[in-house]
């Protein structure tokens, strides 16, 4: 089993690699208002949120590990702002958390009832959590053998669709922290820069690339969040924090790239979990 999930993160397309469903009813494009990795209050969400208040079902057979209350002490993984909600373990050291929940209609009182089967309802989604819309699961998969949150969308059936991405506002940023409008300046110092695309509001990229003529050199993706010294991570050449991949509200990292002198095609991709892409070309010249 440990094969298949390493397959999941790898291979997009080896859909249902693991029995789990989604907690709520059948899903849609338009069934969450946050996805995972998005930012949310500086830092990477590990959750996706949903759009509309309905009934939380476990995802799979598992057994009930926690119930946390508003005022349960948190962390990057599990934060305050779950208010209440049931944390489920499973196979291959998997848990699944239901936060946002509404305690009046909790079906489950305590840890002491130890197994719940797939499909059985938990409670109502509530008013419990942070969030800015009311009564929305807030739903995460953890893989605590090796510290990681996993994208969701990874396990569970997929959508027919995803919401349509957008790639545009893009920005070179130097390691100073300045910024260049890529429709504005087309020449640049050799050197080290990140690129960056105007971030969307709900729908985050399943992956990002940049290339330099045609080569790949840095690649994000969003199948899972890391946790490394007490920071959460996306991977790509190297492990991105929050203040890397988003460094303002409006801008998201793409990827990193070294600028060497010539002239060069610099070229830009995001993609959802269905393989959908947006690609832009960039002629530059580097000094």
């Amino acid at each position: 089993m440990k094969k298949l999930l390493i397959i999941a993160f790898t291979m997009f397309t080896a859909i249902n690699a693991f029995c789990f469903d989604w907690p709520q009813a059948e899903v849609s494009k338009d069934s969450f208002n946050s996805y995972f990795g998005q930012n949310r209050g500086g830092t990477l969400s590990t959750s996706v949120i949903f759009s509309e208040p309905e009934e939380v079902k476990a995802a799979e057979d598992g057994y009930i590990t926690v119930i946390l209350t508003e005022n349960s002490d948190d962390s990057d993984f599990f934060p305050s702002t779950l208010g209440t909600a049931v944390i489920l373990s499973h196979a291959d050291d998997l848990i699944s958390v239901y936060g946002n929940l509404d305690a009046e209609t909790l079906t489950l009182k305590n840890e002491n009832e130890h197994t719940i089967d797939g499909g059985a309802i938990i409670a109502s989604s509530g008013n419990s959590g942070f969030q800015e819309n009311h009564g929305n699961l807030e739903f995460k998969i953890i893989d605590t053998k090796n510290k990681s949150a996993i994208n969701p969308k990874v396990l569970m059936p997929r959508a027919e669709e995803e919401l349509p991405l957008s790639l545009s506002g893009i920005m070179i940023g130097s390691k100073n922290n300045d910024f260049y409008d890529i429709n504005v300046y087309k020449t640049f110092n050799s050197g080290l820069y990140k690129v960056y695309f105007k971030r969307n509001p709900i729908a985050a990229p399943y992956k990002t690339s940049v290339s330099i003529n045609g080569v790949i050199v840095d690649q994000l993706s969003y199948d899972m969040i890391t946790q490394e010294n007490n920071k959460l991570c996306i991977i790509g050449k190297k492990k991105y924090t929050a203040a890397d991949v988003f460094p303002n509200e409006n801008l998201q990292l793409l990827g990193e790239v070294m600028f060497t002198p010539g002239r060069a095609t610099l070229g830009l991709s995001i993609s959802d979990i269905l393989g959908n892409i947006k690609h832009l070309n960039y002629n530059i010249l580097i000094k």
